[in-house]
């Protein structure tokens, strides 16, 4: 039997357990549910030299499960703080001003605590996670953090 027969075998026997964790992960969007399984899905097949050749069914379940965690827990973190999506979402905001000037910016803006503000204008400038945290004493997964916070109020005032 060959190294893949072997692993597809192993992913055919555990998919529930794959596909209920990347469920979860996706927060229940199915969309997002496929693809983190195709991911989780590749990953584990790199992974698949870890596990001890003779493994039991329970060896191998624990084994997926714990993997699909660490896999999902790691997609989930940088999606979260590598894509922070503000200066496309900005963009589409102000396609229809664009002639117009940044009145829509401005607008947008002035419904923000002067802090958001100022981290957003920061961001807009060119500036780093690293370097927005350094200059406001943030670490910089508080800096994705909030700005993930502050694109989630703008959209709820310009969807």
């Amino acid at each position: 039997m060959t190294e893949e027969s072997k692993y597809t075998s192993l992913l055919r026997r555990h998919r529930k357990l794959v596909w209920r964790l990347c469920l979860r992960y996706a927060r229940y969007d199915s969309d997002r549910c496929v693809d983190m399984v195709q991911e989780v899905s590749i990953a584990l097949w790199e992974r698949f030299g870890r596990l001890r050749a003779n493994a039991s069914t329970l060896e191998e379940k624990a084994w997926v499960y714990w993997n699909t965690r660490d896999i999902l827990g790691r997609m989930q973190h940088q999606r979260r703080f590598d894509t922070v999506p503000i200066n496309e979402w900005m963009e589409d905001t102000l396609a229809d001003e664009r002639d117009g000037g940044n009145d829509c910016l401005e607008d947008l803006l002035s419904r923000l605590t002067e802090e958001d503000r100022t981290l957003v204008k920061q961001w807009l400038d060119g500036y780093k996670a690293e370097e927005i945290g350094e200059m406001t004493g943030m670490t910089r997964n508080n800096v994705y953090q909030r700005m993930f916070r502050i694109i989630q109020k703008l959209k709820k005032i310009n969807p």
